[in-house]
């Protein structure tokens, strides 16, 4: 008699535990889920142009800044665009740069593999266009 009973409330289980996956299956099949826009802003769109898109390499640069938040020197660094957002980029170090010991710097460089969020715009098509923009600003 005990074996019967465990028997029925093993299969009352089992029934009651299907019915109510069914629901749940049909919950995801109703939800929906909005990409985020990845189209830059007006302002990083001005700065940087409309060659910047997902996968695309190109060189961000590295800036060293001393204590005092005064740009000491910089290099350009090759890089992969990763991720677009509205009012940002994620890039990611396609080779290791190192700036080098500067008084009153805490970080010298940036490794392989390294990722960014690029905030400012400081993307450039080419190594020269990265170069040029250095130079301009008395930091290459």
């Amino acid at each position: 008699m005990k074996r019967w009973m465990s028997a029925i409330l093993m299969m009352a289980i089992v029934t009651f535990t299907a019915c109510n996956s069914g629901k749940k299956v049909e919950e995801k099949a109703t939800y929906t889920y909005e990409e985020p826009s990845t189209e830059l802003n007006e302002v990083l769109k001005a700065k940087i142009g409309d060659w910047a898109k997902e996968g695309v390499e190109c060189y961000g640069i590295i800036v060293a800044i001393d204590q005092n938040g005064i740009p000491q020197n910089g290099f350009p660094i090759k890089a992969k665009i990763i991720r677009i957002k509205s009012d940002k980029i994620k890039m990611k170090a396609l080779e290791a740069v190192n700036i080098g010991p500067k008084e009153g710097c805490s970080k010298m460089g940036m490794s392989y593999g390294e990722t960014w969020w690029e905030e400012e715009g400081d993307l450039f098509q080419t190594l020269e266009e990265a170069e040029a923009y250095l130079k301009k600003q008395g930091l290459l």
